[in-house]
């Protein structure tokens, strides 16, 4: 369940196998309007996320890829640089049993734009990650961001537990100049 480089990263499933290649393609740019925040005591069920947010002010209001992860002569691909839901996860909801998972590249590309999931390098404990579902808004707080050497992360089995109300955002390290490290950047989030 795990992104493992920018350019050309596999996923790790929970059992810890190989499961494809991700491949850059062209950036999508697409902003939904505001959603109101999550009430405390509201209750949203379980459904799969449509857009992702980071505050204060380090990733806009961005769509999830609809079509998720598809796999092409056994390299798995995303549709466009837009960060993408792991359906193998448990939908985030405030009834969910366990950890939810969102995955993203961490580039710019041909063109210099860079992409959604490259905000995660801003991101620091006790930031809101807001998600939006067909069900309402769920509001995270970061509580730890890790660096995590890509190729320790299939070790990382505390990753892939199973915590209620838990959502791990993934995408690669990189340096300043925008060259990919030999780690992956992790953010682990708790509902609020």
């Amino acid at each position: 369940m795990l992104l493992v480089c920018a350019w050309t990263a596999s996923a790790i499933s929970s059992t810890g196998s190989v499961q494809g290649d991700y491949a850059p393609v062209p950036a999508i740019s697409v902003v939904p309007e505001a959603a109101p925040p999550l009430i405390s005591d509201e209750f949203v069920p379980q459904s799969e996320p449509t857009w992702i947010a980071i505050e204060p002010a380090v990733m806009a209001q961005t769509l999830l890829n609809p079509a998720g992860i598809r796999a092409v002569n056994g390299v798995v691909m995303p549709d466009d640089n837009r960060p993408v839901f792991r359906t193998d996860s448990n939908l985030p909801g405030t009834d969910s049993p366990g950890t939810s998972f969102i995955i993203g590249h961490n580039y710019a590309d041909l063109s210099g734009e860079v992409v959604p999931f490259s905000a995660l390098e801003k991101v620091a404990p006790g930031n809101s990650i807001i998600l939006g579902t067909p069900n309402g808004t769920l509001v995270y707080e970061v509580e730890q961001v890790l660096l995590v050497p890509k190729d320790e992360i299939a070790l990382r089995t505390d990753l892939l537990v199973n915590i209620p109300g838990r959502l791990i955002l993934e995408t690669c390290d990189t340096t300043d100049e925008g060259l990919d490290t030999s780690d992956n950047l992790v953010v682990i989030a708790g509902l609020t």
